[in-house]
C-alpha cells in the first residue's frame, strides 16, 4: 500500500510539474496573433525577417532611436517606423502590449514622444527623466533544420564605448524595462524594444536619460537569419508583485 501510495504521489507531481511545451514543440502563434503563457510569463510574437540595407546601424556602427524588433502596424494603421525593424512582427502593437499586461508586466514611468522631445539627456528642466517598467528579456528563436534555436536578443548587436579616447568594441549591455508608452500614448511607431530610452515604443534601454545620450550599437546581420526566415519573438517579464 506504502508503495502504492508513494508511485501515486510521484506521478502527482510529474504531472503538475510537465511543461506546456518543450524545446521541440514550443507554444506558437497564429499568423498575426499572440500567446501569452500565464503559466510561464511569456508573450510570444510571430514574425518574418527582413534586412533594412542603408537604415542607421544595420552593419555599421552608429545611433538609431529605432527598434530591431517591432510591429507591422500600430495605431490603427502602417507601423510609423516599419522599414527600420530587422525581426517584422505581424501582430498590432496594441496587441502586444495587451499580451504584456496579461502576463502581470507593469509600466512605471510612462511617456509621449512629444513630452519626451522636452524632457530628454542629462540636464534638462526639471532633471533628467528616465522611462521605467518591470524588466524584460527578449529572445528570438526559429526553426534550423531539425530542431529549434533560440538566441538572446542581445547577441545580435554588439556596442562601441570610448576608453582613454578609443573606441572599444563590447557585448551589448541594455537594461530593458518595459514602460507601454507607444501603446499608452499612441505613438504608432511599431517599435517593440528600442535601444535607447526612447518613449516611441513598448521597451526601452534605460541606463541613459530619454532619448540622450545614445548608445553606440550595431546589429550583425550574419549573425540573423536569412531575409524571409519565420522567427518567434519571446518577451519574458520579471514582474513585479507586491
Amino acid at each position: 500500500m506504502r508503495h502504492a501510495i508513494a508511485s501515486t504521489a510521484a506521478f502527482a507531481a510529474l504531472a503538475v510539474f510537465t511543461p506546456v511545451a518543450t524545446a521541440a514543440d514550443p507554444l506558437l502563434p497564429k499568423p498575426g496573433q499572440v500567446v501569452v503563457d500565464v503559466d510561464r510569463g511569456d508573450v510570444i510574437l510571430s514574425a518574418d525577417v527582413q534586412i533594412p540595407k542603408g537604415k542607421a546601424c544595420i552593419d555599421a556602427y552608429g545611433e538609431r532611436i529605432q527598434a530591431f524588433v517591432g510591429t507591422v502596424r500600430a495605431d490603427g494603421r502602417s507601423a510609423k517606423m516599419a522599414e527600420y525593424f530587422v525581426f517584422l512582427v505581424d501582430a498590432p502593437a496594441e496587441d502586444v502590449h495587451a499580451g504584456m499586461t496579461k502576463v502581470g508586466c507593469k509600466p512605471k514611468a510612462h511617456m509621449s514622444m512629444a513630452d519626451g522631445k522636452e524632457r530628454s539627456g542629462w540636464a534638462p528642466a526639471g532633471g533628467p527623466a528616465f522611462l521605467d517598467g518591470d524588466p524584460v528579456a527578449l529572445s528570438v528563436f526559429w526553426k534550423q533544420g531539425e530542431k529549434w534555436v533560440e538566441r538572446p536578443y542581445e547577441s545580435f548587436v554588439t556596442e562601441r564605448v570610448m576608453v582613454d579616447g578609443k573606441p572599444v568594441e563590447k557585448p551589448w549591455t541594455p537594461h530593458f524595462v518595459y514602460h507601454g508608452s507607444g501603446a499608452i500614448h499612441k505613438s504608432g511607431t511599431g517599435c517593440i524594444a528600442c535601444p535607447c530610452d526612447c518613449p516611441g515604443g513598448l521597451i526601452a534601454d534605460n541606463r541613459n536619460p530619454i532619448y540622450d545620450p545614445k548608445p553606440t550599437v550595431k546589429f550583425d546581420t550574419s549573425k540573423a537569419p536569412p531575409t524571409g526566415t519565420a522567427v518567434y519573438i519571446r518577451l519574458r517579464p520579471t514582474v513585479t508583485r507586491e
